[in-house]
């Protein structure tokens, strides 16, 4: 029973802990105006969301929230407003595009948008490589590299989206940024170990 109570008080505290990273999220993009402090105000929850998922929970949220949207926040708000632009445009061809072969290309525009969306801001919050173009094209070589795993990352977004939709609505307004984050995070987090430990192995061989 005491096990009990203290595993719920646990999971309690996880889930206030990504509401409250949630708020700083939200506040931290619409300071912003949207689509410029969306990019940076994600690189810093993601940052600290691969705190947490390598064990460091005790990570101060607001001050290390800040932190990282400051240092984040010129290459964050490029690239969050490349990709707004970007996605606009692919949803604005998909639903007014009337010929079949446009939209066939538009479609297959969209699925590369999608692999690099996923793997582009995890790649900021994890690498500290240089190069805006760089970021861009490893976000699309690794999401290719790792097809299996982005194909599960994808399924699983949708199956998460739903199940909170027919449970619990609400907590969508409350914490949907956070808790899709952690999901992304954490499934990127593996890809991204996987291809340091097969870096590993081949300088070990060379060696």
């Amino acid at each position: 029973m005491v096990r009990f109570v203290e595993n719920m008080n646990k999971w309690c505290m996880r889930l206030l802990r990504l509401v409250y990273l949630n708020l700083l999220w939200t506040v931290a993009t619409i300071l912003g105006l949207g689509f410029i402090g969306v990019g940076p105000a994600t690189v810093a929850m993601l940052s600290i969301l691969r705190q947490w998922i390598r064990g460091n929970e005790e990570v101060a949220i607001f001050p290390t929230f800040v932190r990282y949207f400051r240092e984040s926040f010129k290459e964050g708000a490029i690239i969050g407003a490349i990709y707004s632009l970007v996605g606009y445009v692919l949803y604005v061809d998909i639903v007014n595009v009337s010929s079949w072969y446009v939209r066939v290309v538009t479609l297959i525009g969209a699925f590369l948008y999608l692999i690099s969306l996923a793997y582009i801001f995890p790649l900021l919050a994890h690498y500290d490589w240089k190069g805006i173009k760089l970021k861009i094209r490893m976000s699309v070589v690794i999401g290719f590299s790792y097809l299996q795993y982005t194909l599960v990352l994808f399924v699983a977004i949708v199956a998460l989206f739903t199940l909170i939709l027919g449970l619990y609505p609400g907590i969508l307004t409350f914490a949907g940024a956070s808790i899709i984050g952690y999901l992304v995070m954490w499934m990127t987090h593996q890809v991204f170990s996987k291809i340091e430990r097969e870096v590993l192995v081949k300088e070990e061989d060379m060696a």
